[in-house]
């Protein structure tokens, strides 16, 4: 009997220690970004707040536009054993899944945000709808034309997009903000080009300023080109005469809002913040074994320079 006793007591010691060592145990999980700018560093805020308030480890890693180091990376993790990936990927329609598929079979919990990709593993999936995000910024740019452009002949249009690199979100932003011009009298598209950083985007932009000067709109696709044409129609002396719309909002596109130079009139801003931390939180709701909404909309809000006291306040939160 006494040996009965002091088994018990034993179990429930261990018990108790066991409990106490899973209790304590902090989930390890995985931030993958492709760039550096500033949409991916709000992301990657969001991602580092969530993961402090819920008190998880983060390791953060950015695969520089590369898909084999996006592979390398999650291969990386998934030999580390963390227990979720959260990540945007480069090719969501083919070679970013056999990696994810990999660390889904290995019980890693994935995440995606940004885009979704083609597969139905993730526990989650965050994203904007990219096709609406083109076309607010094209209501915006409709408005302009209707009402600064009225009357006049011709009106040219240019676009600078980031296909190469994201395709699918690239045309749907693109598509999404030329429909809306569809039906306009003299509307001419006269250049589509392909730039998504701050450097090249301004190179492209003024080629197309150099080539096209009668140009009265430029539209890019998201945070480096819309800066890129901003920069661009301010260094070709173009201030007033040339208008640019864009996609994406931080602290200086608020800067080019405010300006008085009148060149950018209007972007869509996405939610990158609610984006990584979402992520985060849905990966340790997944992992408690709480119920997470597969997929999650984020919708996008039009920042322009006709309501200069929202610009201001988004910008006074971000400052």
């Amino acid at each position: 009997m006494k040996r009965l006793l002091v088994l018990l007591v034993v179990v429930a010691m261990l018990a108790t220690i066991f409990s106490t060592v899973l209790a304590e145990k902090k989930y390890v999980i995985a931030g993958i970004v492709f760039q550096e700018d500033q949409f991916m560093k709000t992301a990657l805020q969001g991602m580092k707040d969530a993961a402090a308030k819920f008190g998880v480890d983060l390791l953060t890693t950015n695969t520089a536009n590369q898909i084999t180091k996006e592979v390398e990376m999650v291969n990386t993790y998934i030999a580390r054993g963390v227990d979720a990936i959260v990540i945007t990927t480069l090719d969501g329609g083919g070679a970013s899944i056999p990696a994810l598929q990999a660390a889904h079979n290995k019980g890693i919990k994935v995440v995606c945000f940004n885009g979704a990709i083609k597969a139905d593993f993730p526990v989650a999936t965050i994203e904007s709808n990219q096709t609406d995000l083109g076309a607010t910024s094209g209501k915006a740019a409709r408005q302009y034309i209707e009402t600064k452009l009225k009357g006049r002949s011709e009106i040219q249009v240019a676009t600078i997009d980031f296909a190469p690199q994201l395709p699918v979100q690239s045309d749907a932003r693109a598509n999404g903000f030329l429909l809306q011009l569809l039906g306009l009298k003299g509307v001419k598209v006269v250049s589509q080009q392909s730039a998504w950083l701050v450097d090249t985007a301004t190179k492209k932009a003024q080629d197309i300023i150099t080539a096209n000067p009668k140009i009265n709109i430029i539209y890019a696709c998201n945070d480096g080109g819309t800066k890129g044409a901003v920069l661009a129609v301010k260094n070709a002396g173009k201030a007033g005469k040339v208008a640019v719309f864009g996609i994406d909002i931080d602290a200086q596109m608020c800067e080019f809002l405010l300006s008085k130079d009148n060149i950018l009139q209007a972007v869509t801003g996405q939610n990158p913040y609610m984006m990584g931390y979402l992520g985060v939180e849905d990966a340790v709701k997944a992992l408690k074994g709480e119920p997470v909404e597969k997929n999650v909309i984020a919708k996008g809000v039009l920042y322009s320079r006709n309501d200069q006291k929202a610009v201001q306040a988004y910008y006074d939160t971000i400052k």
